[in-house]
């Protein structure tokens, strides 16, 4: 890959110290998590399209999917998937499940909510993350159309989900445009939103979940 003088140019400025410079970043990181808290206060629901890229680094392999997010407040939510058609993963309160049709016999993988870590990844950011993360301002970047913050967030304990995350969240909106986690292999797995639609009208029905008939129901411990 080409090195260019502008890139060298950039790291110079990224890597040049100054003083005052740590206590105004601070500054505006506060307000940065004060405006994700009030967009997160705001929203009472939200839909999307998503796409999901999951990266497997020692095996050099790739895979990506697409579908549409629907999200209510406090905890329910509904990945339909388009690609793989079919799949799909339901949080109706009760339970986590991921149905995947396109295996050879169907399979439903249920997790109860109430025994499952609240540090699970959550795709729309809120909630005081300065109580659960350190969190760096990394600077901006464009993504997914908009102008966005990028925060990388260090969870203060330990978690059997992720090693750390990184965020970007819209520099007008504060609405959380991609996460990124690194799991504890080191695979990275990476959801971009388009299209958000704030306190829309779901349908009751999006959040919950029948398996179908001949589906086998593995129980998570």
């Amino acid at each position: 890959m080409k090195i260019t003088f502008k890139w060298l140019l950039v790291l110079y400025m990224l890597c040049l110290p100054g003083y005052g410079m740590a206590a105004k970043t601070e500054v505006k990181l506060q307000a940065v998590l004060t405006g994700i808290d009030r967009y997160y206060e705001s929203v009472s629901s939200l839909t999307a399209a998503f796409s999901q890229t999951v990266e497997v680094p020692v095996l050099e392999k790739s895979e990506r999917y697409a579908g549409k997010m629907y999200f209510r407040k406090p905890d329910l939510m509904r990945l339909e998937y388009t690609s793989p058609k079919g799949q799909l993963m339901v949080a109706d309160g009760q339970y986590y499940w991921f149905f995947q049709p396109q295996n050879d016999i169907p399979q439903a993988m249920r997790a109860r909510m109430d025994r499952v870590s609240s540090d699970v990844p959550r795709y729309v950011l809120g909630g005081n993350l300065a109580a659960r993360f350190d969190v760096t301002l990394v600077g901006l970047e464009s993504r997914g159309g908009a102008n966005c913050y990028v925060l990388d967030l260090a969870p203060r304990k330990a978690s059997p989900y992720y090693r750390n995350l990184r965020a970007w969240v819209d520099e007008s909106t504060f609405a959380t445009r991609a996460v990124r986690y690194e799991d504890e292999s080191g695979n990275f797995n990476t959801f971009d939103l388009t299209g958000l639609k704030e306190n829309a009208a779901i349908d009751a029905g999006k959040f919950r979940f029948s398996p179908p008939r001949g589906t086998q129901i593995l129980d998570e411990q």
